[in-house]
């Protein structure tokens, strides 16, 4: 009887997708700020995995140094889809600019770590003022993140000289160059930076008793979004990406690290597997279990995006989170 249901549930499975209505769009393009980070660990599954080709589409991965140039790219129209941070859907809306999340991969999992060497001693945020510090790029969610951490101290952005310095390979050089006070970044860098003494995080969001005292429980981060417009006009299409992204956040729920390493290009380990693999454990239960946005993750993340940029803040009741997210086509997805 168990085998013959099992048949029967395959049977469907197969005939659903079969009768799945074809991608309006299949040639996509996605934006996303550090391809070879694990915050974007579930896009780099679901498409090596083939997760995007089994469901129709042909999708180009463009990279850039952070997500603010990802979501220029957007916004300029070189890109269809953006993989990024969830509080930019709030920063557009605030612009006039209605852009929507679609499938979560993840709560924040950020860090700020002080470089070696340039605090005898630190009490917390207030002690960055007048600091040179390094994010992503400017605008982008390690950005948000910092300000975030200076709002709670009372401290405005401009009290702190922001560098861009990117993800991966050159976030770890800007690190251990000498010229920077502290760096708020993504995983592996930071790993990178605390294995070789370079750096000593003091705020992350990795733990939940981290997430807890910064943001007062998750918050959504990665995600993939994109315009309002696009969405509306290519649901097919946006159902398939959903499908790819869920099906990779399954599999990397049941992966092994060793799983995940042979199927990432060999470089996004830093040549430095065992701290890949710590990290991978140390991110697990930041991943997304099923691409779902919860409204009160919303609530903490237009909270927290209003108390350190004004023009969130500012643009008040013209911000409406219930167009920010949707679950709609996560809801979609075959079980």
């Amino acid at each position: 009887m168990k085998l013959l249901r099992a048949l029967l549930l395959s049977l469907i499975a197969v005939v659903a997708s079969a009768h799945a209505a074809p991608p309006e769009k299949p040639n996509l393009t996605i934006a996303v700020g550090g391809r070879a980070t694990l915050y974007y660990l579930p896009l780099t599954l679901a498409e090596r995995l083939g997760y995007f080709r089994d469901e129709g589409l042909e999708v180009e991965v463009l990279d850039f140094p952070g997500g603010a140039k990802a979501l220029q790219a957007l916004i300029g129209g070189s890109a269809d889809i953006v993989s990024g941070g969830f509080e930019h859907t709030l920063q557009m809306q605030a612009k006039g600019q209605k852009v929507q999340a679609f499938v979560l991969q993840g709560n924040a999992a950020l860090a700020l770590g002080l470089a070696k060497g340039k605090f005898a001693s630190y009490a917390g945020p207030q002690d960055l003022k007048g600091r040179k510090i390094g994010v992503t790029a400017p605008g982008s969610s390690t950005h948000t993140f910092l300000n975030h951490l200076l709002a709670s101290a009372k401290l405005k952005p401009e009290d702190v000289s922001v560098i861009g310095v990117g993800t991966g390979a050159t976030a770890v050089a800007a690190g251990r160059s000498g010229q920077l006070d502290a760096i708020a970044n993504v995983e592996p860098a930071i790993a990178m930076l605390e294995k070789s003494g370079d750096l000593k995080v003091v705020h992350e969001t990795f733990s939940e008793a981290g997430t807890r005292a910064i943001y007062g429980g998750p918050v959504p981060s990665a995600c993939l979004y994109a315009k309002q417009s696009f969405i509306q006009g290519n649901p097919n299409t946006v159902q398939a990406l959903t499908n790819a992204m869920v099906k990779a956040l399954r599999w990397l729920r049941k992966a092994s690290a060793d799983d995940v390493m042979k199927v990432i290009p060999p470089e996004y380990t830093f040549g430095d597997r065992a701290v890949y693999a710590a990290v991978l454990d140390r991110l697990r239960t930041v991943y997304s279990l099923d691409g779902t946005v919860t409204s009160e993750g919303v609530e903490r993340s237009y909270r927290t995006t209003a108390a350190s940029d004004a023009s969130v803040r500012d643009a008040g009741a013209a911000i409406r989170l219930d167009e920010a997210w949707t679950n709609a086509f996560v809801a979609k997805v075959p079980r």
